[in-house]
């Protein structure tokens, strides 16, 4: 007979710091659960339990608790739990005068204090258990024990809301995967237990943790001792595995969900992009030279030309013509948010090329400088998932997705600021449709006003960045958005303007 209790954090988070330890101390925080930490939030629920129904029975709390300590559970952890990233906040402590003498002109200042919170991250419909293989209970316990789990709202710190119930067995599959051992070693993590077959006082297990007669001073409470924990290992999470007989000699799409904390604003989305691009030319660089390390300027004049189609330029660095290569494009949501990147071009990709993709995916891409826990994660999709709806359709109409940008070689102003003859948007768009090969458009309606038009940065090349360095002027220009109608369907993609082979000027089909 064992007993088995069943403990789930909804919010997907369990914060608690190890007993006597600074958080700034102690940044891995408290993983498996502290036995000890139970037994003190079963004793504080005994409380709420009496004041709600009048049962005062101290003896039957004190056995049960004591019933508890005398074997150590073992634990059936969820396997993908990670070590969140920390959490700084300061929090007011006091108001002071910012000069105290009685002559300044001082005012009154909240004081602070930086206070860094700790947690393990876990999947909220996973829950963790625990398990006394041995440990039988008389009813009258297991009736107080249901009630106490059932008060037990929060676990450690009061935001590690969870909820807490008695099972009968362990699910389907579900086998207990840490157990604590009295000696250290490598890899092992301490927790907090009550010391087996040894009885405490309950006056110690009630204390706050500042009392002076019971815990103040003491590096461990009396009755209590450090255990060690070996965690289960992490599952190996891997690149989607890649068929190249069947996928690569047909393979122009390639596409990544995006998730982050914070996704970019649309002016930055072209950074995403840009480094990520970035990134797969130096795989693809490795990949085809391995002692090159990486770098494209150390290939051969051969080795650039098998990298034209990614790069855009041919051996010898001169441009492609006819926008063979590939285009880098973040696709907006329903709710606007880049939420999926699509890597397309209209030669297949080669088997070094998808490699070199996928092992690009795997580092997270920062959008902003300075600020590096803004960074977004791409995760490979099956190669057979279809594109979104509207990319490669065919339609009499196309919308904008991404702001269209004029080519910053077309000078669309005189230096008296009025509109040269022939450069308007409208006419510019049709000059870049022709160059496409698509009909001259029956219509070209512009969306935006000039409230609403957004300023986006421009891919930069390398003459752009040494331009930007000289005027500290950023490549940042208007952005416009159109729906345009065509007197026959025109099959798509539709990528015009600046910085299309990075996601600017992409149109939907409607």
């Amino acid at each position: 007979m064992a007993l088995i209790i069943e403990h789930r954090f909804p919010l997907g988070r369990f914060h608690a710091t190890r007993w006597k330890q600074n958080p700034f101390e102690d940044s891995y925080g408290e993983w498996p659960p502290s036995p000890w930490r139970l037994l003190r939030a079963l004793a504080a629920r005994w409380f709420q339990y009496t004041r709600e129904t009048g049962d005062a029975d101290t003896q039957r709390r004190d056995l049960l608790l004591q019933m508890l300590a005398l074997s150590l559970p073992a634990f059936a952890l969820p396997k993908t739990t990670w070590r969140g990233p920390a959490l700084k906040q300061y929090q007011p402590t006091s108001v002071e005068w910012t000069d105290a003498s009685k002559a300044a002109a001082g005012y009154k200042k909240p004081q602070t204090t930086l206070v860094e919170d700790h947690y393990r991250v876990l999947p909220p419909e996973e829950p963790l258990y625990w398990v006394w293989d041995h440990l039988v209970l008389e009813d009258a316990h297991v009736e107080l024990l249901d009630h106490l789990l059932d008060r037990t709202l929060y676990f450690g710190r009061a935001e590690s809301f969870c909820r807490l119930r008695r099972v009968k067995e362990l699910p389907e599959g579900t086998k207990t995967n840490c157990s604590l051992t009295q000696r250290s070693a490598a890899a092992t993590t301490p927790v907090l237990v009550p010391i087996p077959g040894h009885t405490f006082t309950m006056a110690t297990l009630l204390a706050a943790t500042d009392d002076k007669e019971h815990l103040k001073g003491r590096p461990v409470p009396p009755g209590t001792t450090w255990y060690y924990a070996q965690l289960p290992p992490r599952p190996v999470i891997s690149t989607l595995a890649i068929h190249h007989s069947r996928y690569h000699d047909e393979l122009h799409c390639v596409q990544f969900a995006v998730g982050g904390r914070v996704y970019p604003p649309l002016r930055h989305w072209i950074k995403i992009t840009e480094r990520f691009r970035g990134h797969v030319i130096r795989s693809l660089a490795l990949l085809i030279a391995p002692d090159s390390g990486g770098r494209y300027d150390l290939l051969t004049p051969e080795q650039k030309e098998a990298m034209a189609l990614m790069t855009g330029k041919d051996g010898q660095g001169q441009l492609l013509r006819g926008h063979r290569h590939a285009f880098f494009l973040l696709c907006p949501d329903g709710d606007g948010l880049p939420s999926r990147l699509i890597v397309w071009r209209s030669e297949a990709f080669t088997a070094n090329e998808t490699d070199a993709l996928l092992k690009a995916s795997e580092r997270p891409l920062a959008w902003e400088n300075g600020a590096g826990d803004w960074k977004v994660r791409l995760v490979p999709l099956p190669f057979t998932t279809p594109p979104p709806v509207g990319l490669l359709s065919a339609s009499h109409v196309w919308e904008s997705a991404t702001p269209f940008v004029p080519p910053a070689h077309r000078h669309r102003f005189r230096k008296n600021g009025r509109l040269r003859p022939g450069e308007s948007l409208e006419r510019i768009l049709a000059i870049l449709l022709r160059a496409e090969d698509k009909p001259e458009p029956s219509a070209s309606t512009l969306l935006d006003d000039d409230q609403d038009r957004v300023w986006v940065n421009l891919h930069e090349t390398r003459d752009r960045r040494f331009s930007r360095e000289s005027s500290r002027t950023p490549w940042v220009r208007p952005g416009f958005r159109f729906r345009v109608t065509f007197p026959i369907s025109v099959q798509g993609p539709l990528i015009l303007g600046d910085s299309s082979h990075f996601g600017l000027g992409l149109f939907m089909a409607v």
